[in-house]
């Protein structure tokens, strides 16, 4: 009968040689697909992009098709993300704050965008403009896996702080030939998901006020979560 002293030490041994025997893959992430994704943003200094997404909730049977639009200044830290055709949902960041607008309604709400999780599930991260170097994007996500399928590579994430409350995964899928962002799937912890497929993406394009200061006369402050 081995002492209980020897079983630990060759337990011990047995499983540093299985850590040694592992692929690397599995006991460390390569990070050379987020190195050539962030490759291709050098210089990058707006986004236009143009989608569209696909979002299921355990609530509804059938999952809700939009078209919509994202606007991204990183010189003025401002963004916007709209949905529908007129806009039926517009989200606006100017600096610590994010309007969410219900333009039929007429009404509005007010989150912080300061770190505390005021903002909804998922929009925090977007909101903050996607990473433009490895240092930026370690500090902003945890990966979880990176995986090749076919033409794609999925990076699965989850947001670091405040950002990842109420996100199950973050995936960012990238081109494989080009190594191009291509769109991103958020998983929430309710069980919902948003799928967004980018369409059209404009680099450096030129943005006027008015994108970040859509007009709130006649509109309501209310809270959308009540």
């Amino acid at each position: 009968m081995v002492p209980s002293f020897h079983r630990s030490r060759l337990l011990g041994a047995a499983f540093a040689v299985f850590l040694l025997s592992c692929p690397a893959s599995q006991t460390a992430h390569d990070l050379t697909v987020v190195e050539r994704w962030m490759a291709t943003n050098t210089g990058l200094r707006s986004l236009h992009i143009e989608f569209t997404q696909t979002r299921r909730m355990r609530s509804l049977k059938i999952p809700i098709h939009q078209a919509g639009a994202l606007w991204l200044d990183y010189s003025t830290n401002r963004f916007r993300w709209q949905t529908g055709s007129p806009p039926e949902t517009i989200v606006v960041r100017r600096g610590p704050r994010l309007f969410i607008i219900r333009p039929a309604a007429q009404k509005y709400e007010i989150r912080p965008f300061d770190g505390s999780g005021g903002g909804a599930s998922g929009m925090t991260a977007l909101a903050g403009g996607f990473p433009r170097s490895l240092e930026e994007f370690r500090q902003k996500y945890s990966v979880q896996s990176i995986r090749r399928h076919q033409a794609i590579h999925r990076i699965v994430t989850k947001p670091r702080g405040a950002a990842g409350r109420g996100v199950d995964t973050f995936t960012f899928v990238v081109g494989a030939d080009d190594y191009r962002l291509r769109g991103m799937e958020i998983a929430l912890e309710d069980g919902s998901s948003v799928e967004t497929v980018f369409q059209r993406v404009v680099p450096n394009a030129s943005m006027g006020e008015k994108i970040f200061a859509p007009p709130l006369g006649g509109f309501h402050e209310t809270n959308f979560r009540r």
